[in-house]
Formats: C-alpha cells, sequence, structure tokens
C-alpha cells in the first residue's frame, strides 16, 4: 500500500479473484476522495508560497530604496563637503554632518601645550609588596594599584586606570650598555596640569614641560576662546586641528560638491520607480499573489507620502525643486541641472530641506516611513511574512493529520477488499472444480448412454 499528499495511488491493491480490478477501483475512488482536502491544503499552501515570492521581490526593492535614502544622508554629510585652508602649517579641518557652505577664519594665539614630567632618578624595582604609588594630575591625586614594583607594571597599572588623564610610557635615558629607564608623564588634555608620581608621600618626577591651554580666536569677534584640546568645533560639523600659532587669521572655504548629491538623488529616483512598479504588480483583478490585500495599499500610500513630502520654511518647497518630478504614472523622473541651480542658488535650504535621519526634513519623514515598512519584526513587510509561514506552517500540520487519517483508512479498506477478493477466489475455486466435476459426470453420462 502507497499513499501521496496530492493524489492517490493507482496500484495499491492486488488481487486473485476476478473482481480485483473493481476492487482496486474501489480503494482507488475511495483513497481519492478522502485525499480531496489535502489537495485543497497544498492549494492553499501554494497560493502562500506565491504570496511569500511576492513579498520578497517587495522586500527587496524597499531595502534597496532604503539604502538609496542613505547614499542622500551621506551625500549631504560631512563627507560630501571640501575644505581649503590659507595655511595647512598652522591648522587642519575636519568636516562633519551638519557641516555648511561658508567662509571661516581662526587665529591661533597658543596651541597650548601638554605638561609632561620624568622620574628624577633610574628606576629600581623593589622585590617586596608593591608600593603604595600616588598619581597626581591637576592637583588630585590617585592610588595606583600595580602587580608589582617593577617599572613595566607600574606603566600599565597608569596606563590602564588612569589612561583618560595621563599617558606614562618607561623610556631609557642611557645607552643600550648601561640603560637607565624612568618614567615619563604627560598629560592627555592642555594646561597646567603638573602630572606627577610619588611612592609613599615621596615625589619621584620632575616637570619637564609646563603645560598650557590653546588661545585662539573665531571669524575676528575679538574674543579669545580658551580649550584644554588642540581640537576645536569653530562651527557645527566643522572641527580644526590647532597646529601652530599664527600672526593673522586662517581663512578656511567650506563648499559642497554638488555631483554627490545629484548621483544620490538620481539613484533614489532609480529605487523608488523599482519600488513602485514592483508594487504595482500587486494591483486589480487581474494583480499578483497580493492582490486586494492591505499590505498592497499601505505600501502605496508610503510612496506617496515619500513623493509627495513638502516644506515651505527653506525655500525649498518639495522634491521638484530638487530636480526629482513625479509624473503621472506615479514615477520619479531626475533633472540634474534644476538641483544644481537650487544649490547655486539656495545650498543652505536645500540642506535644509532634506534634513536628516534623525534630524527632520525629507530625510527623516522617508526615513520613519521606510523603516516602518522594514523594521525587523514589526515593519509592514516583516510582519506580512511571519504571518504567512504561520499560516504555512498549520496547513503543514493540517496537511499531515489528513494524510494520516487517509493512510488509515486506506489500509481499512485494502484489507477488507483483500478479505473479500480471498473469498471470492476461493468460491471461484469450488465453483471450478463443481463445474469440472459436473461436466466430467454429463460426458460419462453420454458414452455410456
Amino acid at each position: 500500500m502507497a499513499t501521496s499528499s496530492t493524489s492517490p495511488s493507482s496500484n495499491i491493491f492486488n488481487g486473485n479473484s476476478r473482481y480485483s480490478s473493481d476492487f482496486q477501483a474501489v480503494i482507488s475512488r475511495a483513497t481519492a476522495i478522502a485525499s480531496l482536502p489535502i489537495t485543497q491544503l497544498n492549494n492553499q499552501k501554494a497560493d502562500l508560497g506565491n504570496q511569500t515570492d511576492a513579498m520578497t521581490g517587495l522586500d527587496t526593492k524597499f531595502n534597496a530604496l532604503q539604502t538609496a535614502l542613505d547614499q542622500i544622508s551621506g551625500a549631504v554629510g560631512g563627507a560630501s563637503f571640501d575644505s581649503s585652508v590659507s595655511d595647512t602649517s598652522k591648522i587642519s579641518v575636519t568636516l562633519g554632518d551638519g557641516a555648511l557652505e561658508g567662509n571661516y577664519s581662526i587665529q591661533v594665539i597658543d596651541p597650548g601645550a601638554y605638561a609632561s614630567s620624568m622620574t628624577a632618578s633610574s628606576w629600581t624595582a623593589d622585590p617586596e609588596a608593591p608600593h603604595p604609588y600616588k598619581l597626581s594630575v591637576g592637583g588630585t591625586e590617585y592610588s595606583v594599584f600595580a602587580t608589582d614594583n617593577s617599572i613595566g607594571s607600574v606603566v600599565a597599572a597608569i596606563n590602564s586606570q588612569y589612561g583618560d588623564k595621563v599617558r606614562a610610557v618607561a623610556v631609557n635615558v642611557g645607552s643600550s650598555t648601561s640603560p637607565d629607564y624612568r618614567i615619563s608623564l604627560q598629560a592627555t588634555k592642555l594646561g597646567d596640569l603638573a602630572p606627577g608620581l610619588s611612592d609613599g608621600g615621596e615625589s619621584l618626577q620632575t616637570q619637564q614641560t609646563t603645560g598650557s591651554l590653546a588661545q585662539y580666536i573665531v571669524n575676528g569677534s575679538g574674543s579669545t576662546v580658551s580649550s584644554d584640546s588642540r581640537s576645536v568645533t569653530i562651527a557645527t560639523g566643522v572641527t580644526v586641528g590647532l597646529i601652530a600659532a599664527s600672526s593673522s587669521a586662517i581663512n578656511i572655504t567650506v563648499t559642497r560638491s554638488t555631483s554627490a548629491l545629484s548621483s544620490a538623488l538620481d539613484a533614489f529616483a532609480t529605487a523608488y520607480n523599482a519600488a513602485v512598479d514592483e508594487v504595482d504588480k500587486q494591483h486589480g483583478t487581474a494583480g499578483g499573489a497580493l492582490a486586494g490585500q492591505s499590505l498592497v495599499s499601505s505600501l502605496s500610500r508610503t510612496l506617496s507620502q515619500i513623493s509627495s513630502f513638502t516644506a515651505s520654511s527653506s525655500g525649498i518647497n518639495g522634491l521638484a525643486d530638487l530636480g526629482l518630478d513625479l509624473d503621472k504614472t506615479g514615477h520619479l523622473t531626475f533633472n540634474s541641472f534644476k538641483l544644481l541651480a537650487s544649490d547655486l542658488t539656495n545650498s543652505a535650504g536645500v540642506t535644509a530641506f532634506l534634513g536628516g535621519t534623525s534630524g527632520g526634513g525629507f530625510l527623516k519623514m522617508a526615513g520613519d516611513s521606510l523603516n516602518a515598512v522594514e523594521q525587523v519584526g514589526s515593519g509592514l513587510l516583516p510582519a506580512a511574512e511571519a504571518a504567512v509561514r504561520g499560516q504555512v506552517s498549520n496547513i503543514d500540520s493540517q496537511i499531515a493529520t489528513q494524510q494520516d487519517v487517509v493512510d488509515r483508512m486506506t489500509a481499512q479498506l485494502t484489507d477488507r477488499m483483500a478479505a473479500a477478493d480471498s473469498l471470492i477466489a476461493t468460491m471461484e475455486q469450488q465453483y471450478s472444480y463443481l463445474s469440472s466435476l459436473f461436466s466430467s459426470q454429463d460426458t460419462a453420462n453420454k458414452s455410456y448412454a
């Protein structure tokens, strides 16, 4: 006996009587009828498989749209800006998110100095228990817990416990043949912090460099600013590294390359149109496997919200001002010359309109909308895919249960038909014997008549 989850076997019974083929037909038909629910379940499972394939296609397109949105974010971030400095021997410039095009200036009055000290005499390691060393920075003392009194252990303890305050190194001020190891300390911040090390209250260090704060003037303000770091932020996204004092102001020009944003917007239009086309496959009576589901309508609304975003406060009213035009078919076309014109006349407005993924504007709105679609676990698509997987699992369970019922019924029916076939076969043998006997008797009677 053999069964199938989709169709009954055509050769599940072989008997010995002349009615065996009829018995086989009865069993096959009964099995086929009992298997109809399994066929229906398999059809439902196939439909769910088609829905899964459709969701996977949508997932791919919306993920690509998220990636394209991230590229726009990068194109308006610090990486898209360039800076020129009138004297690179005095300062360096690093641009980050939030930087804006413009002209800046800074005069370095004093780049500052890091306070340092060195052990006054050669380091001698006491083999006894670790000494109660104390580190002092800016007048505050800190206990140092070393594993032993060797110079390596003490240096390692200082760096691991107070590396945010000082940097300790073991230096050899002697020769390779006559080494003279000492501990050198340097404060991690500018200023007169006088880093020192003492052992049982006895100072071990001699100050070598008296630290001082950095001082500078921004944009000719006349106000001198002090800093305990040589890395100073003079505007959002504009960080200056102070290298050396300057006798006059150093000019900094920050510009943004339109080409990076242009490429990002072009890629966004392509990804957006691909997502629109994928959603459109599911619309209408002749649509795809998801036709009629609320998921499709939700995805359409998400795309519509993204393409129709407006904001008037920056002088850039909508995506059309950036060269992204929405046509009657719901697709975006990109005009790089339109973006160039807007960026030349209102670069700050372009930046404000786009905003950031966490700071408002188009990027924030579009990012939140796409997260609502793709968020792991709670997004529209992940939740829908999980629901389909649950239905498939439930159908698999029903198929297994129904198949077990069909198998038991087929086995019982086969046993009954086998018993009937055996009985008929026996009767057929008896009939054949009696018929042969009567035939022989009739022949004998005719011979002696």
